[in-house]
């Protein structure tokens, strides 16, 4: 094999490893949220972070699929919690959870929009113990 050649497989191999290290060394891309409800006006929290209230945006990290991110343990879920107006009737705390990715799994994807529906009735049973 020719100095040459070693020379081009050497400049072949150095642009072949810096596609594969530019590909992992972007940063993550932000994606915006369009969050509703009904009724409009309720606060809304991320992860016990409040957001506002209703209609707001909100903006997360995310990779090229789209997915929540996460780490290589168990990252927590992304949760989103709709809370109704105090000493209303007829209205129900709303929850939509989210599984982040992780090593060797896909998280879900984000979605573009999140509507809550106070007016519906949680599907589950929901019990609330303090701890002192």
């Amino acid at each position: 094999m020719s100095t040459k050649d070693i020379h081009l497989e050497v400049a072949i191999l150095a642009a072949a490893l810096a596609v594969m290290v530019s590909g992992c060394a972007s940063a993550p891309k932000p994606k915006t949220i369009a969050i509703d409800s009904d009724p409009q006006g309720v606060r809304v929290e991320v992860n016990g972070e409040d957001l506002g209230k209703t209609p707001t945006n909100y903006s997360v990290r995310t990779n090229p699929e789209w997915e929540f991110l996460g780490s290589w343990a168990n990252a927590p879920q992304v949760e989103f919690t709709a809370y109704p107006p105090p000493n209303t009737t007829g209205l129900y705390k709303q929850v939509k959870v989210f599984q982040p990715n992780g090593f060797f799994r896909a998280g879900d994807r984000i979605p573009a929009r999140i509507f809550f529906d106070l007016h519906q009735k949680p599907e589950h049973l929901e019990i609330n113990i303090e701890r002192k």
